[in-house]
């Protein structure tokens, strides 16, 4: 789709103006929510490119955005690892003036939509469309993979197990309502744990195995598997995206261990490194280094989340990056992103945001040894200023992340020839 924005500042004001030919999506005016934007330089040699919220382009034309697409496509090989450290954003909070899609850093690689997908047609989406077929810009869904807490999966999927158990208490327990010893919440409520509680025995009794079924002629994925899966790739489909990340915290819920691997290992097939499909992303994030190397092969990144209390994330250091340089073999360095917390310390300064991504292990040089890049959760938060909240002196939007750009930018990767 050919998408063009032509920038216009006037009185600290700019406005942005995006055509598509969408149908349902209409030509959008965006007006400008805070003035004429700082920008810095992102990479060397391009310096005629500038970055930084809503970005100022010197030359007004489609040129910087063609280059700007070709430098995020050439992040990827040809089975989607990367092959340079790229920056990603957990993004949300957005249907307010403050946080907009249209201020993210050009330079950012990929969106996650933590505060979920976008109404179709809205100012969001539009601006989220813009992301990716003007800038180039990836953006994954995200899911916080328990199953059984997690809104009402179960239903939401028409899991045959859970929807037998949940219709069957309703309509045995009907007349309790009518009698008046039951209220329709009540009702509602115990059929939904009377769903959730076949479920978890349906999932208990066939958990699948894991990637190992990946591997078989004709693989036998459970019922609860294949439903469950379809709500995500549904919505990758509705909302255009480029993948999901699966956030795993399994916490006692039964979609964890194999059956976790059973879900990735299914998903595999339709998004991700070996899906066969150009600009998709399976991911998984977790609280902890890279798990079960036998995902490594599934999946294009792995997300540790180094964050932990207010007092901000641990630095990145050589122990969370795998030396192992065989991506079919288990996790390699440039499948590892390593997160900040935002959300919770943009008062203090973000923290190891811009530390994460200076760090680089020792690896980098050789194939696939540079890190992964770097992450930041409720990053859109990065965006105020000293007079927002932010910590004292910030005077630059999504400070953080730019100059957390520039330094990694400033890598030298892997020229195709054995390290030495």
């Amino acid at each position: 789709m050919l998408m063009k924005k032509t920038l216009y500042i006037a009185w600290g004001v700019a406005l942005v103006v995006l055509a598509s030919c969408r149908q349902e999506v209409k030509p959008l005016t965006v007006e400008r929510t805070s003035g004429v934007h700082e920008v810095a330089a992102w990479a060397e040699g391009v310096a005629e490119y500038l970055t930084g919220t809503g970005t100022v382009n010197k030359l007004e034309s489609e040129e910087y955005y063609q280059n700007l697409r070709e430098w995020k496509k050439a992040a990827f090989d040809e089975r989607g690892i990367s092959t340079r450290s790229i920056s990603y954003i957990f993004f949300a909070d957005y249907g307010s003036m403050a946080f907009r899609f249209a201020d993210i850093p050009d330079s950012i690689d990929v969106i996650n939509l933590w505060g979920g997908t976008p109404k179709l047609g809205s100012l969001d989406y539009q601006e989220m469309k813009a992301c990716q077929e003007v800038k180039g810009m990836k953006v994954v869904g995200c899911r916080i993979t328990r199953i059984l807490e997690n809104a009402r999966w179960g239903m939401e999927a028409q899991i045959p197990s859970f929807m037998k158990a949940y219709n069957a208490y309703k309509y045995e327990n009907m007349g309790r309502v009518i009698s008046g010893k039951m209220t329709e919440q009540e009702l509602e409520s115990a059929a939904l744990s009377a769903g959730n509680n076949a479920l978890r025995a349906d999932m208990q009794a066939n958990p699948g195995n894991g990637v190992a079924t990946l591997e078989e002629e004709n693989p036998a994925w459970p019922e609860w598997c294949v439903y469950a899966s379809q709500v995500l790739l549904d919505e990758i489909e509705q909302y255009g995206l480029n993948g999901y990340d699966l956030d795993y915290e399994p916490e006692g819920d039964p979609l964890s261990g194999t059956c976790f691997n059973t879900m990735v290992a299914y998903l595999s097939q339709f998004i991700g490194p070996k899906s066969g499909k150009e600009n998709t992303l399976l991911i998984i994030d977790r609280n902890s280094g890279a798990g079960d190397a036998s995902l490594a092969p599934l999946c294009n990144f792995w997300i540790y989340q180094k964050y932990g209390s207010l007092g901000g994330a641990s630095p990145a250091t050589e122990s969370d990056f795998g030396g192992n340089l065989d991506p079919d073999a288990g996790w390699v360095p440039a499948q590892i992103i390593t997160t900040e917390n935002v959300g919770d310390t943009y008062s203090e300064g973000c923290h190891n945001l811009e530390q994460m991504a200076s760090f680089q292990p020792s690896t980098c040089g050789q194939q696939y040894g540079h890190k992964g890049g770097f992450a930041s959760f409720h990053g859109q938060r990065d965006w105020r200023l000293e007079a927002e909240g932010a910590e004292k002196g910030k005077t630059l939007r999504y400070q953080h992340h730019i100059m957390g750009i520039r330094a990694q930018s400033k890598v030298e990767y892997y020229n195709g020839t054995a390290a030495e």
